[in-house]
């Protein structure tokens, strides 16, 4: 038991008084992550009123390690232990101590700068927890507001937030002078503040700078609940920066300007994201915008300033531009949203067009994209399709196939920049991010040969031309003849962006055997063509030696082409035969 009330004797010890202790410490042990500790003493103490002390160097502050200082040691009482024998005849006694909150909160702000806001987010209307949301804690200034630190909400919509005198004294001249900026009284004492919500990787205003709590102390705890979500426009200005969500190709820096492909090599086709970012206003304003496109013949050549053309709503796939945010009620998922579109369908939020400006929706609870996609273009609508006919017999497999009915389509080059403005007001128009010129092929081939002489179709709608077949069996009147002591496989791929083409064939061998194909390199754009042979180990083999039994040859061929979020799956054909 305690010799006084632990309320009237917590206290920091001074240097003297530790000094003066020093003969007298008789046992020490550190707490674990629990705060539990275990000591023995010797038995001549067992009758002793024992004074307990705490040493402390360091104080926790999750996510980060424990914030450090000098050391501080503090008295908590005088205590009496109540002995009691265990069943293993070992003397035992507890002692139980919660330092009281106003101590704690003391002792890590004055002597360590660490910083404490608790609390519990709510549903308002319903009073459930909301679980999984980011808590952000702000300091209102007079210059420019801090973020002072976050926590998510656990299942009982509890957070806890640390923080330091650093993150609410920071200024734009941080930090070179670091002062608490708001100027108005009392003045300077703590930070002033109010809370942000996110969840979803959308921020929204739970309160605003008028809700502010002024000069709070080091420990903070509070009772928030949300009835409305109002989103905080993006600190990113309105802007087009990249092509693709995935791939996050930058409009600029990302682009070979001799090529006008990615810096991988990639040309675009089909339909591309325009990534970006928009806001409900500017200049507290409704905010609008569109994308305009120019074509130009090298990827090189100097844009002409009047040579835009606008992307009108029909060249604009269905888009999502962002969110309508609402609670749900549901502690385990307390958001929900409602996406917003461009061109969409049916009872779907479908943004409105001045024209071609895209109008920003206004609603109180919509979220605009930020860093995310802001137009789907569809560049099939830009260059618009080419269809080439390759009909032809599969004795012009491994052939050229480049003609006048077939002629060489080559990439064109097209650079897109977005524009935006105060609703209907023109004087207020801007360029809002430019991109270097970027290579787009939208080619289709129609009637391709596939499965050679063996078992002879035709396929449409083909990004890739590529066919395989097997001189021996061309001549066969059904394509079956058999392969003896010759095969020689002729092959053909056309995309102008080709990426690579390659054979390979599947059958059985003999002990010792094997056998493939030499690598294809690549030949001039459009097209790579040929004829080939198989390659024997041991090399003295020949076909004559392959065992008696069905085999397939396959090809397959790539073609760097992308969307931004995707790039032009391979494509493949194959052609059998039996050897006797």
């Amino acid at each position: 038991m305690s010799a006084a009330e632990i309320k009237d004797t917590f206290r920091e010890v001074s240097e003297e008084e530790i000094k003066s202790k020093q003969d007298r410490l008789i046992v020490e042990a550190e707490t674990d992550l629990n705060g539990n500790f275990s000591v023995e003493i010797d038995e001549k103490y067992s009758r002793s009123a024992l004074e307990f002390d705490i040493y402390c160097g360091t104080v926790p502050r999750p996510p980060f390690p424990p914030k450090k200082g000098m050391p501080r040691q503090f008295h908590i009482t005088t205590f009496v232990p109540q002995w009691k024998i265990t069943k293993d005849q070992v003397y035992m006694a507890n002692f139980s101590y919660i330092i009281p909150e106003k101590w704690w909160c003391l002792i890590k702000g004055r002597y360590f700068d660490v910083w404490t806001i608790c609390g519990r987010l709510t549903d308002c209307k319903t009073g459930r927890p909301l679980s999984g949301v980011t808590v952000i804690a702000m300091d209102a200034d007079f210059i420019t507001d801090d973020e002072l630190g976050s926590n998510v909400t656990d299942s009982n919509g509890h957070f806890k937030i640390y923080y330091s005198s650093v993150d609410f004294k920071k200024t734009f001249l941080s930090p070179i002078i670091n002062i608490e900026t708001d100027v108005l009284p009392p003045f300077a004492s703590g930070p002033d503040v109010y809370f942000h919500l996110e969840y979803g990787g959308q921020r929204f205003a739970l309160e605003t700078k008028a809700d502010r709590r002024n000069n709070v102390g080091y420990c903070l705890c509070v009772k928030l609940c949300s009835k409305e979500l109002i989103p905080v426009d993006p600190s990113i200005p309105p802007s087009f920066t990249h092509f693709g969500l995935t791939q996050h190709i930058p409009i600029q820096a990302g682009i070979n300007i001799a090529t006008g492909k990615t810096l991988g090599g990639y040309a675009f086709f089909s339909s591309v994201n325009l990534v970006g970012t928009i806001s409900k206003k500017i200049n507290a304003q409704p905010m609008e915008y569109l994308f305009e496109y120019q074509e130009v013949a090298n990827p090189s050549d100097a844009l002409n300033p009047a040579g835009w053309s606008t992307v009108v709503p029909n060249m604009i796939d269905k888009t999502v531009i962002g969110y309508l945010w609402t609670f749900t009620g549901d502690p385990s998922n307390p958001i929900a949203y409602e996406p917003y579109y461009i061109n969409g369908t049916g009872t779907e939020k479908t943004v409105a067009f001045n024209g071609n400006w895209i109008q920003v929706p206004q609603d109180s609870n919509f979220a605009a994209h930020v860093d995310a996609e802001i137009l789907k273009l569809n560049t099939e609508k830009l260059t618009g399709v080419t269809s080439i006919d390759m009909s032809m017999p599969t004795s012009g497999i491994g052939n050229s196939t480049v003609s006048g009915a077939r002629p060489h389509t080559s990439n064109r080059y097209f650079a897109v920049r977005m524009r935006q403005r105060e609703a209907g007001n023109a004087a207020t128009e801007v360029v809002a991010g430019t991109s270097k010129p970027i290579a787009i092929f939208n080619v289709l081939y129609h009637n391709v040969n596939k499965y050679g002489s063996w078992a002879h179709t035709t396929v449409n709608d083909q990004r890739i031309a590529l066919s395989v077949d097997l001189q021996e069996i061309i001549s066969g009147s059904s394509g079956c003849s058999k392969i003896t002591t010759d095969l020689h496989v002729k092959y053909g791929a056309r995309n102008e962006n080709l990426g690579s083409v390659s054979l390979s064939i599947v059958g059985p061998h003999k002990p010792g055997q094997s056998f493939g194909f030499n690598p294809i390199a690549l030949m001039p754009s459009p097209e790579t063509f040929g004829s080939t042979q198989l390659v024997f180990t041991p090399p003295t083999d020949t076909v004559a030696d392959l065992l008696p039994c069905a085999y397939t040859v396959s090809i397959s061929a790539t073609a760097l082409l992308t969307t931004g979020d995707g790039n032009l799956s391979s494509y493949h054909d194959f052609v059998s035969f039996c050897k006797v």
